[in-house]
Parts: structure tokens; sequence; C-alpha cells
């Protein structure tokens, strides 16, 4: 999707994959150990002494949340510069996300596990992600898009919600300070929108993630990477740890 924002924030420089990519050897574990505890049962983990941050991941058992991977189909969404769809990007980074929720008990719906659309129209695909929703009680709406705009020199992941929405501030604050954490690529702010159906048109908190710029030929480079993906959706996982939990959380 395009950015409608009249004022563009310059990011700051992205910074090389190596250490970042280190944070993810410790997902594994962690997430092993926090599926054992799950399948001892809560009556008996307050037996069992956790790290902090395992612990505040518990705040997501049994929450219904529906991750919404942007466009598909016949709907490639933004073009990248070298030829990059968003419709890929966003199903790749969003399938990555719904695993690391459901690895700490979440209950999570997928509005897309492949390149489909959900309709034969635009109007009624973004109507049956809506309805998606609202059928299956989700506690949050979080769809996963890709910026482009015409100038190339624009970066940075950004999350947006709609303007009344007190919950939906706090989600888009807390996974967008994730993201500047875990990313360590860019300074964006979380930001209200009004132009967006599925966040104005929701009864449930309802956000949009935005991972990057298409329309910059170095971010495009890193959207399409399976392990900058990964790290993308390890900072939107830890964003949505600390929305439920209540306070943020830097990475296990």
């Amino acid at each position: 999707m395009r950015d409608k924002m009249q004022k563009q924030v310059k990011a700051g420089r992205p910074r090389g994959l190596a250490g970042r990519l280190g944070r993810l050897r410790r997902i594994g574990s962690t997430l092993v150990v926090l599926g054992l505890v799950l399948a001892v049962g809560l009556a008996a983990a307050p037996l069992v002494e956790q790290p902090e941050e395992e612990a505040l991941a518990l705040a997501l058992l049994g929450k219904t949340i529906v991750i919404d991977a942007g466009h598909g189909g016949f709907d490639p969404g933004a073009i990248g510069v070298s030829g990059v769809q968003e419709k890929d990007v966003n199903l790749a980074v969003s399938r990555r996300v719904a695993d690391l929720l459901r690895q700490v008990g979440a209950s999570v719906i997928e509005t897309r596990t492949e390149d489909i659309a959900l309709a034969e129209s635009k109007r009624e695909d973004i109507h049956r992600r809506v309805a998606i929703a609202e059928e299956n009680d989700a506690g949050l709406f979080i769809t996963i898009q890709a910026n482009s705009i015409p100038q190339g020199q624009y970066r940075g992941g950004q999350v947006f919600y709609a303007a009344e929405s007190v919950e939906g501030r706090a989600l888009s604050e807390s996974i967008q300070q994730s993201m500047q954490s875990v990313l360590q690529n860019t300074d964006r702010k979380a930001k209200s929108i009004e132009n967006i159906y599925v966040v104005n048109n929701l009864a449930v908190t309802s956000i949009v993630v935005e991972t990057g710029f298409l329309s910059n030929a170095e971010e495009e480079a890193l959207l399409a990477d399976s392990r900058y993906q990964q790290l993308v959706a390890y900072a939107v996982f830890l964003g949505i740890v600390g929305y439920y939990s209540g306070q943020p959380v830097s990475g296990f």
C-alpha cells in the first residue's frame, strides 16, 4: 500500500544483518521451553521458574488473533524497484508471525496461507478479511503490508492505527518500539491513519504493520530475504507480547 502521509521521515541507515540475526538463534530454544510450560498446564506453571520474558509470553495463551497477509492472487500490491511483489513479502512475514504466536499458545487465524485472493474483486476481498475477524470473535486484527512511494530514498517499518482507538494505539506503539529495537534501522513512530478500511471498519482492535518500503532498493532486498523476514516477524511478535503483558519486551 502507498504511504498517504503528507510528510515523510527519513529513517536511519541500515546496519549489518549479522548482529541482529544473532538474536534469532535464541528464539527456537526459548519457544521450546515455553511449549513445555504450556504442556504442563497453567496449574503447574507456577512451579516452574521461568525467565521474565518467557513468563510474559504466557499472556498470549488462548488469545484469538487474526494475522492478515495483505493482497494476494490477482492483487500483487506494490511492486518493488527490482520486481519484488508485496503480496509475497506480506505472506512470508505473516506466516512467520503466526507460527511464533501459536508456539506460545495463541489461537491464530490467518486470512490466507497461500498466494490467493479471498474474493473475485478487491472490494469483496477486503470485506471478506473484515468478516473473518468478526466471525472468529478475534481480539486483534493485524494486517501485514509493505510500503511504496514514488521517491526511493524513504525506508523503515511503521505501524498505523485508527485515530480513535486507544487499544490500537497501544498495540501499534508496542510493535513500533519492538521494530526499532530488533531491526535497528528505523526511527519512525506509530501513527494514526484514516483511509484504511480494515482499520476503521472493525470493532476489534486492528492495526496495519508496514514492514518497509519496496520503493527503496536496499529495503526491497532486505524484505525479500528470508532471514530478514524472520527478524521482522520476531519484532512484530515481541510487540504483541508486550501489548498483552503490559510491558515492553526487548527480546528473549
